[in-house]
């Protein structure tokens, strides 16, 4: 019995022993077989944020989307045409010319003849700079103390460079901007070089001749200031000596001061210095008030050439500048009187038709200037 009973426990041991065997092979060692594929959910009910009316579907954001996708392919047409205007100015811009202001005279050919602004507006700044697009040419204008050669980006294979030739310490100082625009020339880094020089008052610019193109030398062009002789409109031109560039030391009292005289003086009177030519003239055309000027040609070699001796300021009345001139001073008691027989009327008119006589000139300097360069600069469309 007993032994009967020893049996059965050890027959039930030995089977729980297995059944447990086998859970632990089922549980942790029998490979699993894959997951049958469920079929796809379906979602009876509406999308979300969607209402359904009838056999259509409503979407309260709908206007909203419609919206923006209005606004959105605006956008696009707009950048699209900007772009467009872009390229386009591009291609109409046959000519890039890159100003390079090293004397007080630029600020007259960029600001008065070109009307340009400039980048900041403080005078006394170390670096500044302009643009604008005319003719066929995009110009930029660079001036300051900062701007040395051989430490600004050249942005143009053209150059217009400004420079003064009065005294020999400018003089030095200019030729060695030249020969940075040679270097450039022989480096193929620019193509063609013009020059803007504020002269002698004397018109003594022999230093400037071996550099011309004519002489064996690189610069295309001169425009110079006062009545050079040598002056022929084929390379040489004549330039406007314009307005003085204010000095930091000129206070905004004193200038206004300046101002408010020339605004109400009918008559600017403008006896001959050094030339013949004075900022004064240009400073009256700005303000209407009539120059009254000594007509007489100063010592030196201004207009005078082997063959003749011309008369002072052939530029201005080349243009018709509608000015009083007179030879001697003795004269100016007549002036004074038919002044005096004037009526408020006459004056007003004649000082409007003296300030759209400036304008047109300046009008004109500037257009001859960008005609001369492209006529010079650009490829020559002959055979």
């Amino acid at each position: 019995m007993r032994a009967a009973r020893k049996r059965l426990c050890s027959a039930l041991v030995l089977a729980y022993g297995l059944f447990s065997l086998y859970a632990a092979y089922t549980v942790f060692l029998r490979p699993r077989r894959p997951a049958a594929a469920r079929p796809p959910h379906r979602d009876r009910r509406p999308p979300r944020d969607r209402v359904a009316v009838g056999n259509e579907e409503w979407n309260p954001w709908e206007g909203d989307e419609r919206n923006e996708l209005v606004a959105s392919q605006q956008r696009y047409e707009a950048n699209l045409k900007a772009i467009k205007n872009a390229r386009s100015h591009l291609e109409q811009t046959s000519l890039r010319v890159q100003v390079w202001g090293k004397a007080a005279i630029g600020l007259y050919l960029w600001q008065h003849i070109f009307g340009g602004h400039l980048q900041p507006a403080d005078v006394t700044a170390q670096w500044r700079e302009g643009g604008q697009k005319a003719g066929k040419t995009y110009f930029s204008f660079i001036t300051g103390p900062s701007v040395v050669p051989g430490y600004f980006s050249v942005e143009a294979e053209n150059v217009v460079l400004v420079l003064n030739g009065r005294e020999k310490a400018k003089i030095t100082y200019a030729t060695q901007w030249l020969h940075y625009a040679q270097t450039l020339i022989q480096t193929h880094k620019i193509h063609h070089v013009a020059v803007v020089l504020l002269g002698d008052e004397q018109c003594n610019n022999e230093w400037i001749q071996p550099y011309l193109k004519r002489r064996g030398g690189f610069v295309n062009l001169l425009f110079v200031t006062y009545d050079y002789a040598l002056v022929n409109e084929e390379d040489i031109f004549q330039w406007p000596l314009g307005v003085a560039t204010w000095q930091p030391q000129e206070t905004n009292e004193s200038f206004k001061n300046y101002q408010d005289a020339l605004l109400q003086s009918d008559l600017t009177l403008c006896p001959v210095g050094i030339n013949t030519e004075c900022y004064r003239i240009y400073e009256a055309c700005s303000y209407g008030s009539l120059p009254v000027i000594e007509d007489v040609m100063t010592p030196g070699d201004c207009g005078n050439s082997s063959t003749y001796h011309s008369p002072p300021l052939q530029l201005l009345k080349a243009m018709g500048a509608p000015f009083i001139f007179i030879k001697n001073w003795k004269e100016l008691p007549a002036v004074l009187d038919k002044e005096k027989k004037m009526s408020l009327q006459e004056k007003i008119q004649r000082r409007k038709k003296l300030i759209e006589w400036y304008q047109n000139f300046k009008a004109w300097m500037r257009q001859k200037f960008i005609n001369t360069l492209e006529h010079s600069f650009l490829p020559s469309d002959k055979g």
